[in-house]
Order: structure tokens, then C-alpha cells, then sequence
């Protein structure tokens, strides 16, 4: 999971999308009932559906799931909700008995994450806080309060608590406290982040980031005792495939990022953090 960055001006298409969005939201506030809440939902889901809104998406975090960093190809994108728009459940999957969900959400540009099918359907309605007296269950309360227990790739002290290890699996970052601690595990569990494909490519990266980073250590210690043109012509090259592993746009590029960071070398970190 990297950062994933809306820009402040949006382009006119996304705009003009904003503004149809608010004008659904205001029928489904001014409509009594949930029931019928819940009908407008449906009846302009396909809003939310949009290609230009999805492919709009989709290229904030180069054309990769949210949560997974794998990239999308005849999978389908799926825009999930954050905040559930119907209904809400706990931790432990229970539904939430009187919270309606976060129906004034539903159209809510803010509130959309773009993901793979398999994390978005074990995901589904799960959205515990980690203070219930913070719960927003209306449309006039302050919903920004909340802590969720999901992490969120849109702020960037979430991502930062997310680590792997060698064999790829997700872990939480060391020495973070119990709330955080709680916030990764639940994460990792409910968008299916520890998997065994997953975790077997991951590794391949982490393997293939530590490999590249030694061989350019190898290669400018020989430049710089011998004078090698060749092998600091090699270190550059081992340089450039570390970096391209690193780039945004590369599957598992926090994975990279990791592998260099835990050697705990003072170039390492300079090259992952460059």
C-alpha cells in the first residue's frame, strides 16, 4: 500500500461528474425514509460506475489496486465504498443495530477507493471506529472524526504502518503502539492482504531489490579500487533497475521500499527514500 494522491484542482470531466454527484446526494437527503435512501442508491449506482470516473481513478496510484499494488489487467476495478453506503458492520462482523450506514456517502468522490474484486468483497461492509461515541450515523455529524479501524491509503501516517518481510507477508511496522498494532492486523485480515500469491510476489521483490542493491555495493567497490569504467558503468546499471523497482508505478513498490529500508544501511535508505 503507497499514498494514493487526489490533487486539489480536479479536471473538468471529474468535475462535472462532482457536480451530478452532489444533486443525487441532495434527492437522497431530502428523501424521508431509508428505504427510499436506499433505493435512490441503487437506481444511480451506475454514477459511481462511470468509466471516465474509474479510469480517472485508477490512474492516481498508476493504474494499481489501492490496497493490494498489483496492477489491474482484464480484472475488473471496482470502486468500493469506504464507509459503507447501506448498512455497518463491527470487528467481529456483526451488524452495527441501529447505525443506517453511510447513505449521504454513496456519491461522496472522497469516500471512493479503487481495488481488485477479491479485496473488495471480503472488505464489504466491515467499518468499525475505534471510539463508538465518534460514530457519525447522519448526514449533519461530523463523520471526519472518526477513527476507522482501516487503514486508509489516503493519509499518508496510515500507510507508514504497513511493513512485509522477506517472505513477502504483510506485518505491522516495529514498535508502533496497541491501537495501530490492531489497525494493520485488521487491514491485512479484511482486504486480504496476507495471500499466498501475494506474498510469494511480493517476496520476489524484496529478493530481487536486496540482489540488485548488493551487486551495486560489489560493483562500486571494485570501481573504486581499481578504477573499473565497467563495473561502475555495472553499478549504474544495478542502480537504475533498483530504481525502477521503486518508481510508484512498479507492483509492490512499498515492498521495495522495505526490503531496502530493514538492512538498516545508510545508502540503502538513501536510495529508497531518494
Amino acid at each position: 500500500m503507497i499514498k494514493v494522491n487526489v490533487p486539489d484542482v480536479l479536471p473538468a470531466n471529474i468535475q462535472a461528474w462532482v457536480t451530478r454527484a452532489e444533486e443525487i446526494r441532495d434527492e437522497i437527503l431530502a428523501t424521508p425514509s431509508l428505504e427510499e435512501k436506499h433505493q435512490l442508491i441503487d437506481k444511480y449506482k451506475a454514477h459511481w460506475r462511470d468509466v471516465a470516473l474509474v479510469e480517472w481513478l485508477s490512474s492516481l496510484n498508476h493504474d494499481k489496486c489501492w490496497y493490494t499494488e498489483t496492477k489491474f489487467g482484464g480484472d475488473y476495478q471496482e470502486v468500493e465504498h469506504f464507509r459503507p453506503k447501506k448498512a455497518t458492520k463491527f470487528h467481529d462482523g456483526l451488524r452495527h443495530p441501529t447505525h443506517p450506514g453511510y447513505y449521504w456517502l454513496a456519491f461522496e468522490l472522497s469516500n471512493y477507493r479503487l481495488c481488485k474484486s477479491r479485496p473488495n468483497r471480503k472488505k464489504s461492509t466491515f467499518f468499525p471506529i475505534i471510539d463508538e461515541r465518534f460514530r457519525a450515523s447522519f448526514h449533519d455529524q461530523a463523520w471526519q472524526d472518526e477513527t476507522p479501524l482501516f487503514l486508509d491509503p489516503l493519509k499518508e501516517s496510515d500507510v507508514l504502518l504497513l511493513s512485509f518481510n522477506d517472505d513477502g507477508a504483510p506485518l505491522a511496522q516495529d514498535d508502533i503502539g496497541e491501537v495501530d498494532l490492531n489497525r494493520v492486523n485488521f487491514t491485512i485480515d479484511k482486504y486480504f492482504l496476507n495471500e499466498r500469491v501475494l506474498n510469494s510476489r511480493r517476496s520476489d521483490t524484496w529478493q530481487t531489490c536486496r540482489a540488485l542493491f548488493y551487486s551495486y555495493q560489489r560493483e562500486l567497490k571494485t570501481a573504486n579500487e581499481n578504477g573499473s569504467v565497467a563495473a561502475r558503468t555495472k553499478a549504474e546499471e544495478e542502480l537504475k533497475k533498483l530504481k525502477e523497482l521503486l518508481s510508484p508505478g512498479s507492483e509492490f513498490s512499498s515492498v521495495a521500499k522495505e526490503s531496502l529500508c530493514k538492512l538498516g544501511d545508510i545508502m540503502a535508505i538513501k536510495i529508497a527514500c531518494a
